[in-house]
């Protein structure tokens, strides 16, 4: 599993998480994905670097107050796994559903 943004072709993989599956590369061949780790995802220094670079090379506009809200851990988190289902789609594989 990875988080991944449909409208935008964009994956991250979070490389070092033991729960997460890697992203099917061969099923959506015209996704871009970004392999991080655990650490870049939960700095949000490091977080934000990592959305603006994606934004900037995407071609994404990002919220006006992003990066106020991304140094809100709870609202990180929130948006990361528990966001709105128009954010962010989880993608699953056939190892999951087992």
């Amino acid at each position: 599993m990875a988080y991944y943004w449909p409208q935008y072709g964009v994956a991250i993989e979070v490389d070092d998480d033991p729960y997460l599956l890697p992203f099917d590369e061969e099923a959506f061949p015209d996704t871009a994905v970004y392999h991080v780790t655990t650490d870049v995802i939960c700095d949000p220094e490091s977080f934000s670097a990592l959305a603006h670079r994606i934004a900037r090379i995407h071609d994404i506009e990002l919220s006006h107050d992003f990066d106020e809200l991304i140094y809100s851990r709870r609202l990180m988190l929130h948006m990361l796994f528990g966001a709105d289902p128009s954010t962010f789609a989880r993608v699953y594989t056939t190892k999951d559903a087992a």
